[in-house]
């Protein structure tokens, strides 16, 4: 198979490396390229080739949907079309991957009978509820004239015996129509009896037996349930986290029984920098990398099932796979001290769970930290806002949530897991900082239970004051000699001898209590107050 540089790839684990390797739409032209691009396509692992089609988009991989064999298609359907973990299937997605399965293929034979052969092999349920939820079955030997909402979206059916209405809320038009030709094309019987039951089947007995087989077919492709999905984010005992010991006398973690290999959700999304994990992977090999890989991906899996992302939309399912392989590594370096042959002996030796909840020891520690320092420093009208400007606001805000996260350095608005003890360290370092701020207002006669009345009084909402507001009003009063606290006072030019005023109120802000120094945070406050003048 060419890869477009000259290269052959002759077997599917080669090609599957090279998939994973590929970005973007270059994936589907490595497909399509090989000498049998169905035979190809179909040797991919399910969830492998689904994360693949889902980072090119379904609708630009429409040739690699149609040649899916249907146990991969039915794949697809699963988790594309269920939005929520509460919810069940979207009719009109599950009819969009029938439509690129439909038309990605072309009009030749086979690519019919591997269109029909997809539409078969979904359970009967699903295709009873998506056109349940799709269309009114009028039987026409009861109503002969029945009330029809649009005439223009009606369907009678060969036999004569049926008016099918299509729905406006149910999808288009001409998908529906052809889905129901297609369904008479292959069996008029069936289909005939199928619309029967559209008339008097429930829907939430469909959608629960459709959820039962979706379930059972992810759990035999290593997907936990929701349980032990949550038992991996379970705050670990001080004993999973010890180096001490390379082994664990814990419960293990469940093994798959997926039959397909161990590297469906190890093709990341988007590439990243070798880490831990990829550096103690990479020194293992035979039996025991298969074992860690094994593991991986039923972490993977886990951490997907208990964010509840939704699986259709790349950027959640990105975002989480990348969490949970940050996590995984920060596990390891805590186990293994940053070792690779120590992690590579903790990923053959310790249940992945065990791993990936030593990497939530200190995100956790942190967030009680966070949760505290929040508390510390909010106006008492405040209910989740605090005083601290940003940066601090918001690596406290990030780290105080359910699952503790860290501003990503590269992109600030985003948040991500924490990955190494170097983040941690300066997690504790930012926290350390904003535990100075609280210590300098209050150092300063500023804390947050003192300037609530006065920026009530201020008609300032308790959302919208800052440290830095109320340093620089402090400052600016004492430079008047003002009996006042201007906090409600619009920023201008900085007033002659602002700056001097502003650092004789840093430098006396001193305590002599035990615990955070007000001067640690002085530098970033007086950077900060005086850039809010324009």
């Amino acid at each position: 198979m060419s890869t477009g540089n000259g290269s052959v790839l002759l077997d599917p684990r080669s090609a599957r490396q090279a998939l994973q390797a590929a970005r973007g739409e270059d994936k589907v032209d490595l497909l399509l390229s090989a000498p049998d691009p169905e035979a190809l396509v179909q040797s991919i692992p399910e969830h492998e080739l689904y994360l693949a089609v889902l980072e090119v988009g379904p609708e630009d991989a429409s040739e690699v949907v149609a040649l899916a064999s249907p146990e991969q298609f039915r794949h697809f359907v699963d988790l594309g079309a269920w939005p929520r973990r509460d919810e069940g299937p979207d009719p009109r997605a599950v009819l969009h991957w029938l439509h690129l399965a439909r038309e990605g293929g072309g009009h030749s034979d086979r690519a019919r009978q591997r269109y029909v052969d997809k539409l078969a092999h979904l359970d009967a349920e699903m295709r009873s509820l998506v056109l349940r939820k799709a269309m009114r079955v009028h039987d026409l030997q009861e109503e002969e004239e029945p009330a029809i909402a649009e005439d223009g979206r009606t369907f009678r059916t060969p036999e004569g015996r049926y008016l099918v209405e299509f729905l406006p809320e149910g999808g288009e038009y001409g998908t529906l129509k052809q889905l129901l030709d297609d369904l008479y094309a292959e069996d008029v019987l069936g289909t005939t009896r199928l619309l029967e039951s559209l008339r008097w089947e429930m829907p939430t007995e469909l959608e629960e037996t459709a959820r039962r087989w979706r379930d059972g077919r992810l759990r035999d492709l290593g997907f936990p349930d929701l349980e032990e999905a949550l038992a991996f984010y379970a705050r670990p005992g001080r004993a999973s986290t010890s180096t001490s010991s390379s082994t664990s006398s814990s419960t293990p973690t469940p093994t798959p029984t997926s039959t397909s290999t161990s590297t469906s959700l190890t093709g990341r999304l988007e590439p990243q920098a070798a880490t831990l994990l990829e550096s103690g992977l990479s020194r293992l090999g035979g039996d025991p990398r298969d074992r860690a890989e094994e593991g991986l991906v039923y972490a993977l899996n886990a951490a997907l099932v208990a964010s509840g992302v939704s699986m259709d939309e790349p950027e959640e399912v990105r975002a989480a796979l990348a969490d949970a392989r940050a996590t995984l590594s920060l596990g390891l370096e805590t186990l293994s001290g940053g070792d690779p042959d120590r992690a590579a002996a903790a990923l053959a030796e310790r249940p992945i769970r065990e791993i990936f909840q030593a990497g939530l020891a200190e995100p956790y520690r942190l967030q009680s930290r966070a949760r505290r320092i929040a508390q510390s420093a909010r106006l008492p009208q405040a209910q989740n806002v605090t005083l601290l400007d940003r940066p601090l606001s918001d690596v406290v805000d990030s780290l105080q949530r359910k699952r503790p996260v860290w501003p990503d350095p590269s992109a600030p608005r985003s948040r991500r897991a924490l990955a190494s003890s170097a983040e941690v360290s300066e997690a504790d370092r930012l926290l350390d900082e904003a535990e100075s701020v609280v210590a300098l207002l209050r150092a300063l006669g500023l804390s947050p239970a003192e300037l609530g009345p006065r920026a009530e009084a201020a008609g300032i909402a308790p959302t919208a004051l800052r440290a830095s507001d109320a340093v620089r009003a402090l400052a600016l009063q004492r430079l008047r000699g003002a009996p006042e606290l201007p906090l409600a006072e619009q920023t201008g030019a900085a007033p002659d001898g602002f700056e001097r005023a502003l650092d004789e109120v840093l430098r006396t802000a001193r305590t002599d209590e035990p615990g955070a120094d007000p001067s640690r945070a002085a530098p970033r406050l007086r950077e900060q107050v005086l850039k809010s003048f324009r």
